[in-house]
């Protein structure tokens, strides 16, 4: 077995040697530095730009406006508001106006240094409610109220369940701007050939998407864009698709040699494409028994000044949580809107987990109103095994209220009515998709290619990409349990637009399951064409089994097979292409249908501490279990759990990108706070499994359901503790004081 075969860039043993290539260590002969002149405002008009005395500082090779570029209208999603560099205006504070390319680094900041250009402030709107009004600065000309997207939802007769209501409860919630605050930062790497277009070196997640938009950019067919993605140094969402790829290949065109652009720390954190902030105006009905009613909710995204993925979060925010409780009947109205802030963009939860923790706190509030244990509650209205929701979600396979047993025995649940002062424990549940239809309305499946070597190990290749999930390990050993051979015998690649099969990428928590169905198809193809030519070359009686052909007891390996296929074939390799094609349906205008192979499900508690004299929260306990079918890696899973717990305590108890004006007030690693090892609680994690029919070796997700009811869970410990409602994320120790001091 080779020793390529034995160790994937993506493993953690190489990680840990200091092996992998991220995008920072490629480099290229002849490789130009890139850098950008970004707007000093948030809303201004373009009255000139002179760039003569940038165009002559020794090293410069290429300078460019928007005079020098194709203005072709183009956008990740169905809002094509996106261009190359500005023209005419600035919507926010960083919109990129100037390109720069030169030999040195000191030479394209002495360039952007000389760049002149004239601006008229103009006013902006920085809160979205204020960005529907009358007479507010329009962004976009094209535009109505800078409205992009508004969301109607509505089932059943809401009146009819207000009319039932014997308890309503709600009110305004918000959450917050969360930096992905990934270890690597943002950056590409670009070229040019007149043969064969741009190629883009970009920790892509979601690369064939990218694709398509870049081509679009450029006004060139999509065979003349290739993305190849080195391994990702931590994303949760942030490294989507990024102007910074399109302007590095702008550059690569004018310079005619390969361009890097690396983002550090303080510009990635002002043009930062953080987690769409939320106002939720909610309420929730329940009867005189706990059986809730109605739900209604008007929701406010700010999509910034150009739209990323913020028309996904709006849909999901609007119908995901509607799914895990028998409503009765929903209303729901979701405005995104233009704002000029920096544009923000989808974060690990995907708008479902803001959505929870306002629809989690109500019902805890219901509780308290009813003088009702919150899990009961729970228990009496959450969806079971074999229901269709109200949005039309097919749940063949569901074990939350064994979750919620599970997690009120893990916890202790019964402490809760004897904490001392100031402690609390609270109590969350989350559903989330594996995979979503309307990610991509015209394909929302996978495929793999399995090939065996000459050596007898086997390659994977797939158009799902790899970002520190485990997804490579996972591919691997569902592999090896088809085939029977070690994982270590299996390699996973991916991450080339240009060699590896088409994939819509990691999003949406489909890659175990879309990606893996996949993988399960040609796994099981290439052991059935291992068995046929067994048969052919040993006779009918061979078989193949654990990794072997085998007849009368003797065995042939893997090794051999290929030899005896690439003599039939004239050296081929035996390779298999399978595409596995998901049974969900595209829901439909009213935001009914069945989007995802399966549904995983969690509880999770958590139990905090609160000093009355400072505010600070400290979670010194926490307890989740999950319902993801079958656990393929458990190793792997609970390391998706543990870092969703770890970033669900920086968002509700630190982290806030602050925003005033349009500017980011603390773009520094050392001004926004994340969570440490001390911050951690200790925590138990478990997984209530079994086999969904829907998943590879009956598996469902794991990576956004882990984080989903981290800030309810949370929030609800908080309230129970203080006895005070927390409405706004994140929720601080200067935030949790006031309210205490409120009494």
């Amino acid at each position: 077995m080779s020793e390529l075969r034995k160790k994937s860039p993506a493993d953690l043993s190489a990680k840990l040697a200091g092996e992998t290539r991220y995008l920072h260590d490629l480099n290229f002969p002849g490789q130009l530095v890139g850098a950008i002149y970004r707007s000093p405002y948030a809303h201004a008009r373009i009255l000139s730009i002179n760039v003569e005395r940038a165009k002559q500082v020794e090293g410069v090779a290429a300078v460019l406006t928007a005079d020098d570029l194709p203005s072709y209208k183009y956008g990740p999603t169905k809002f094509k508001d996106w261009n190359l560099l500005a023209k005419d205006r600035v919507l926010f504070i960083g919109d990129e106006i100037v390109a720069i390319a030169a030999e040195t680094k000191e030479a394209a900041q002495r360039a952007l240094e000389l760049v002149e250009v004239e601006f008229e402030p103009l006013p902006g709107v920085f809160d979205p409610e204020d960005s529907l009004k009358p007479g507010a600065p329009l962004l976009h000309e094209d535009v109505e109220s800078n409205k992009p997207m508004q969301v109607s939802v509505s089932r059943g007769d809401l009146e009819e369940g207000k009319r039932k209501a014997a308890v309503v409860k709600g009110g305004r919630y918000y959450s917050n701007r969360v930096y992905q605050g990934h270890l690597e930062p943002v950056g590409a790497i670009a070229s040019w050939s007149d043969e064969e277009g741009i190629t883009i070196w970009a920790p892509s997640h979601i690369p064939y998407r990218a694709r398509e938009t870049y081509a679009a950019g450029f006004g060139l067919p999509e065979d003349k864009v290739r993305i190849i993605v080195p391994p990702i140094g931590g994303s949760f969402g942030a490294k989507y698709v990024l102007k910074v790829h399109v302007i590095a290949a702008a550059l690569a065109m004018a310079a005619r040699r390969h361009v890097k652009i690396i983002l550090d720390r303080y510009e990635d954190m002002i043009t930062a494409h953080p987690r769409v902030p939320l106002t939720f105006d909610i309420e929730i009905g329940a009867d005189e028994e706990g059986r809730f009613v109605y739900k209604e909710l008007t929701v406010y995204a700010d999509a910034g000044a150009r739209v990323y993925w913020s028309p996904n979060v709006v849909s999901t925010v609007c119908t995901r949580a509607d799914n895990i409780y028998h409503f009765g009947s929903v209303k729901s109205e979701g405005y995104l809107c233009y704002t000029n802030n920096s544009p923000t963009t989808c974060m690990r939860g995907f708008g479902n987990a803001e959505m929870l923790f306002a629809v989690e706190s109500v019902i805890d509030e219901i509780a308290l109103e009813l003088n009702m244990d919150p899990a009961e509650l729970r228990l009496k209205n959450i969806v079971h095994q074999g229901d269709t929701t109200l949005h039309g979600y097919r749940l063949d396979t569901c074990k939350l209220d064994e979750c919620i047993e599970k997690v009120k025995e893990l916890s202790g649940w019964h402490r809760r009515a004897s904490l001392p002062p100031y402690r609390g424990l609270g109590l969350a549940v989350a559903n989330h998709v594996s995979g979503f239809r309307a990610i991509d309305p015209r394909f929302d499946g996978s495929t793999a290619v399995i090939r065996l070597k000459q050596d007898g190990g086997i390659e994977v290749e797939t158009g799902e990409i790899e970002l520190g999930q485990g997804m490579s390990l996972t591919y691997a050993r569902i592999a090896s349990k088809i085939l029977g051979i070690p994982e270590e015998a299996i390699l996973v690649k991916s991450g080339d637009t240009g060699r590896y099969p088409f994939g819509i990428g990691t999003l949406a928590s489909r890659s175990t399951v879309m990606g893996g169905n996949a993988v399960q198809k040609a796994a099981q193809s290439l052991a059935a064409r291992l068995k046929e030519l067994a048969r052919e070359t040993l006779g009918e009686a061979a078989d193949f089994r654990e990794g072997a052909a085998v007849l009368e007891g003797q065995t042939y390996s893997l090794s051999e097979l290929a030899s005896w296929y690439r003599a039939r074939h004239a050296g081929e390799e035996l390779e298999i292409k399978e595409t596995y094609v998901p049974d969900t349906d595209l829901p439909d205008a009213t935001y009914f249908g069945h989007p995802s192979p399966n549904y995983p499900f969690a509880a999770h508690v958590a139990e905090v501490e609160v000093d009355p004299d400072t505010g600070r929260t400290k979670v010194i306990g926490y307890w989740a279990v999950h319902d993801s079918g079958t656990i393929i890696h458990e190793t792997m899973a609970k390391g998706q759990v543990l870092g969703a717990i770890a970033q669900g305590v920086g968002w509700v108890t630190m982290e806030d990108l602050l925003v005033k004006d349009g500017k980011v007030m603390n773009p520094s690693m050392m001004d926004y706070r994340m969570p440490g090892a001390n911050d951690m609680p200790k925590a138990e994690v478990f997984f209530i499994q079994g086999k969904d029919p829907n998943g590879p070796l009956g598996a469902k997700s794991i990576g956004e359901v882990a984080l989903d009811p981290v800030p309810g869970a949370i929030a609800n410990a908080i309230a129970h503790a203080t006895g005070k409602r927390g409405y706004a994320l994140p929720l601080s120790a200067e935030k949790v004081w006031k309210s205490l001091q409120n009494t």
